[in-house]
């Protein structure tokens, strides 16, 4: 498993366990509730909602918009999260 930047440079031995986790699209929001609640005691970090690494603007612009992609999935994870 290849780990994220972040934690290659605060674990560069890679000593720790670490479990990478995705959006289930066939489980629903009570789902990722209950499966980060029972997780919450061993998380010290988590990554984006979204990402697409190809689509990543590496212009160095701090406001380049938000992809209209990343921003609905986005919306949809908060209302679905909260409508649990």
């Amino acid at each position: 498993m290849v780990l994220g930047v972040p934690l290659m440079l605060m674990y560069p031995q890679a000593d720790i366990p670490v479990c990478q986790l995705s959006v289930q699209t066939e489980m629903d929001g009570s789902y990722h509730y209950n499966m980060g609640k029972a997780l919450a005691p061993l998380i010290i970090g988590s990554g984006s909602a979204t990402h697409n690494l190809r689509a990543l603007d590496r212009s160095g612009e701090s406001d380049s918009p938000v992809a209209s992609w990343a921003e609905e999935f986005d919306t949809w994870l908060k209302e679905s999260l909260l409508s649990v």
